[in-house]
């Protein structure tokens, strides 16, 4: 394992590649593993099934968001005190914020649970996909204790530099999880219930080894792990970076949530492609997403050492990082768009989705070029402690969305209705880009904190 990193030390643009390599090919990796899983539900149970992944994913990725979010800020105060030396500090609050996340996710898990059926009838679910896809929610979601458990380790992994941790660990989740599938679906003849009983048990051993190496790591710095020591203020500063960075992640996928409704009326052929499309777009996310938070850990590591100078040229470098990755990423997928729809599906008995998703890919995910600022705008709200610039850049992005999917969904005709979607997010991210450049030129989006450490570095 290498040794915990202050981005801002040293050659700036040497860290910052280093830093993100191994994130953007966990990331990689990560979303081959669940494009391997989805093929083999394609091509081993058939397009249903498929579809019945499909129905809840949004819903299920807005509970998750609660966990991303609230963590991802635990991860940038870390980055802060991990700036300022405070070791014991550090490991505090991360046994505070994982033993709350993870009572909370066993609470929120039981409840989708028992609450299954409500669930499915606000969400539209079809008769055609509801067997299949009550299976598999209610058994990915009994799994939420563990996932939330491995994305806290990852976000205080990254927060101290360990990027080559996270990628160790999605080579061995992703290896589990390929061959629980294949164990379950082509050896045994199991149902899609099983996919996400494997994915459930590569997580959770996973977890176990995130907690052996920070065990074994604070050891070396020699502070112990046992006892339970947290003063009310490290728990205020907490609920200080990770509250508004929960609340928007929640909206950013609550909107997805709410507007899933609307995509479940559609044929299950269109709900297929969408699905697919939406594949396409979470890697193209992921890896342009886990670039810049180089960017973000080296903003919240030089305002805890006070370095506003490295602040903004890691900014610099980080935007010129994030672009050209991105760019790459699309150009790669608009050009093979239908060779990455046919993975999924057949191309003679499921053409009708392949269309869709070649559509989606080629027409409307290049205009996610838009939310690639509106991600480094994010970067750097959460990273000077800004949380409720943050929170209200994506309540514009959020409320927007919706309006718009309602509105382009009742003007298109059924056919081309799935199509609605995603020109309201293209439209919703152009809006919230607006605010978030007219926030940033005019510098409302300096903190008190930040002005400060900005005049003292003048006077230096």
């Amino acid at each position: 394992m290498t040794k915990p990193k202050k981005l801002y030390e040293g050659n700036m643009r040497k860290n910052y590649f280093f830093y993100a390599l191994p994130l953007i090919l966990s990331a990689l990796l990560a979303q081959s593993y669940s494009f391997v899983n989805s093929i083999m539900i394609g091509k081993f149970i058939g397009s249903t099934a498929f579809a019945a992944t499909a129905v809840s994913s949004q819903f299920t990725t807005a509970i998750e968001s609660v966990f991303w979010g609230y963590l991802t800020g635990i991860g940038i105060y870390i980055s802060v005190l991990f700036g300022q030396n405070e070791r014991k500090r550090m490991l505090g609050v991360i046994k505070f914020n994982l033993m709350l996340s993870t009572l909370i996710a066993i609470g929120i898990s039981t409840f989708c649970i028992l609450t299954c059926d409500r669930i499915f009838a606000l969400l539209n679910v079809g008769s055609e996909v509801y067997y299949d896809a009550e299976l598999y929610f209610c058994t990915y979601i009994s799994g939420l204790a563990f996932f939330q458990l491995s994305w806290g380790f990852t976000y205080i992994a990254n927060a101290l530099g360990l990027t080559a941790m996270p990628l160790i660990t999605s080579i061995i989740t992703g290896i589990l999880n390929i061959v629980g599938n294949y164990v379950f679906l082509v050896v045994l003849k199991k149902g899609i219930e099983y996919c996400a009983l494997s994915t459930v048990i590569a997580t959770t051993l996973s977890s176990t080894y995130y907690l052996i190496v920070f065990v074994r790591l604070f050891k070396g710095w020699g502070i112990s792990h046992k006892g339970f020591f947290i003063t009310k203020d490290e728990i205020r500063h907490s609920c200080s970076f990770g509250f508004p960075t929960m609340f928007q992640q929640i909206a950013m996928y609550a909107c997805g949530a709410v507007v899933a409704p609307l995509v479940n009326t559609c044929s299950t052929a269109a709900i297929s492609g969408y699905e697919i499309a939406n594949k396409a777009k979470t890697l193209i996310c992921e890896i342009y997403q886990n670039s810049s938070k180089a960017n973000t850990t080296l903003v919240a590591q030089a305002m805890g050492a006070g370095r506003v100078d490295k602040l903004k040229q890691g900014i610099k470098t980080g935007i010129t990082q994030s672009l050209i990755i991105f760019g790459i990423v699309m150009t790669l997928f608009v050009v093979f768009a239908e060779d990455f729809s046919l993975l999924f599906l057949d191309p003679q008995k499921d053409s009708e989705s392949i269309r869709v998703s070649v559509n989606i890919i080629r027409f409307f995910l290049p205009l996610i070029t838009f939310n690639v600022f509106n991600n480094l705008f994010h970067g750097i709200f959460r990273a000077i402690g800004s949380g409720v610039l943050l929170l209200v850049s994506t309540l514009i992005y959020a409320i927007a969305f919706v309006a718009y999917a309602y509105i382009f969904f009742g003007c298109f005709p059924y056919d081309i209705k799935i199509y609605g979607i995603y020109a309201a997010m293209s439209a919703a991210y152009i809006t919230e880009v607006i605010f978030a450049i007219i926030i940033f030129v005019t510098g409302k989006w300096k903190t008190p904190e930040y002005k400060i450490l900005e005049e003292k570095s003048k006077n230096i």
